[in-house]
């Protein structure tokens, strides 16, 4: 059986959250023995290598979070305008503009960590190619957590 060595870390202050999730998930699906708890599955040779640069979270608002996915993820930036027109701008109406902000800033902090992102397409591919529907089930939650944990991420983070 090959087992799969999850291999990132948010750097950013404050996300020792997403790390705790992201080992606890790792364990439930691998079934590491309890000795472990706390210690980050990452192999040591990932260790010595340097963290790649993860932007800041921009303040909570529609226009310098646009600013930051324009600057640093410019994939997204299409479809976050497209959504914007559809959903706030054509509409004139702000009344989804919390259900908007929620996904975008979610979108926006997995998108800015290129390891975290990988991580994120990675766990959504196994869960895609698993015959086990259990497995498959494990893998969407936890990056259904991950999704949620960073929507919690403060600007700045």
């Amino acid at each position: 059986m090959i087992r799969h060595t999850m291999s990132w870390a948010p750097p950013v202050p404050g996300s020792d959250r997403l790390t705790r999730i992201a080992e606890a998930g790792y364990r439930r699906r691998h079934g590491a023995p309890k000795e472990h708890e706390g210690v980050h599955p990452v192999m040591s040779a990932h260790a010595a290598e340097p963290t790649p640069f993860v932007p800041p979270m921009p303040e909570r608002n529609p226009k310098a979070l646009r600013a930051a996915i324009a600057q640093y993820a410019p994939q997204l930036l299409p479809d976050f305008d497209e959504h914007w027109k559809r959903a706030i701008a054509d509409t004139f109406d702000i009344g989804p503009l919390p259900a908007f902000m929620a996904r975008w800033w979610g979108e926006f902090a997995i998108a800015r960590d290129t390891e975290l992102d990988a991580y994120m397409a990675d766990l959504h591919h196994r869960a895609a190619e698993s015959t086990d529907l259990a497995e498959a089930k494990g893998l969407l939650e936890e990056a259904s957590e991950i999704r949620h944990r960073v929507r919690e991420m403060e600007p700045g983070q």
